[in-house]
């Protein structure tokens, strides 16, 4: 964890989210800094059934928690298992619940729908107000987040050409040196007739195919057999599609919210 470090208005930081799990549901607090000018607080419902008083109750209290542990403007939203937006009302906007601390009085203040920037007080949206709010929550500098994400593409880029390398340049090595190199030559020329003699094997079923070419034969005709029936009926395959990214959504949220029931029982 970063300590505070004396005369930050230019910087410009990215805080690290907060989450914390509730029973029925759980929360992602992302403070307020260089990307977000107030804070974002998304309760996520994994399992079906909430309804929506309940889940304006919850809106309503985590927007008190969130404000009293740090008194910075937040917006408050609900989520679905699929990570889809829980809609409370049929206008735009009104599904969201903002708030902020009134000065000096210490009043909270909510309002469900969206508040301008300029409807927030700015003294409260400072970079030296943020980091005496967020004098515990651990940050980056933007620059430390550009550097390691050249790092990683860096990083990246070596492995392909690594790759690239083995896969393309060796073969083209091989054969240049076999030009030169009698033994190479024959070595090389050695592997071919053997590569070609097991793949005649095989084709002429002299080989018993093994477990594994066994799997992947059967694992091919399945794909040509679904490929087949997914264009006779495209339509109810974009429904299969669908249902299949909203069932991972839900399954990787229940396991986002097992995890947080274990690590903060």
């Amino acid at each position: 964890m970063r300590l505070p470090i004396i005369d930050t208005n230019d910087r410009k930081v990215f805080r690290d989210k907060l989450s914390e799990h509730r029973g029925t549901y759980f929360v992602t607090y992302q403070p307020a800094d260089a990307r977000y000018p107030f804070a974002i607080v998304q309760l996520t419902f994994p399992q079906d059934g909430s309804d929506g008083s309940t889940i304006i109750r919850a809106m309503e209290h985590e927007l008190e928690v969130w404000l009293t542990r740090y008194p910075v403007p937040v917006m408050i939203s609900a989520y679905d298992a699929k990570d889809d937006l829980i809609s409370l009302s049929d206008e735009f906007g009104e599904s969201h619940l903002m708030g902020y601390i009134e000065s000096p009085a210490g009043t909270v203040i909510r309002r469900w729908g969206l508040l301008r920037n300029d409807e927030l007080p700015s003294e409260q949206m400072d970079a030296e107000y943020l980091e005496r709010a967020y004098k515990d929550v651990p940050f980056q500098l933007r620059e430390e987040v550009r550097e390691n994400a050249i790092r990683e593409a860096r990083t990246t880029g070596r492995i392909i050409r690594i790759f690239v390398f083995f896969v393309v340049a060796v073969p083209v090595l091989i054969e240049i040196i076999s030009l030169g190199v009698e033994w190479l030559g024959y070595l090389v020329s050695g592997i071919s007739i053997l590569i070609g003699l097991y793949k005649t094997a095989k084709a002429m079923g002299w080989l018993k195919p093994s477990k594994r070419d066994k799997q992947k034969a059967e694992k091919k005709l399945k794909m040509q057999h679904y490929f087949y029936h997914c264009e006779q009926n495209p339509e109810a395959f974009n429904r299969l599609k669908i249902e299949n990214f909203n069932r991972e959504a839900i399954e990787r949220t229940r396991k986002e919210a097992e995890a947080l029931r274990t690590n903060h029982p």
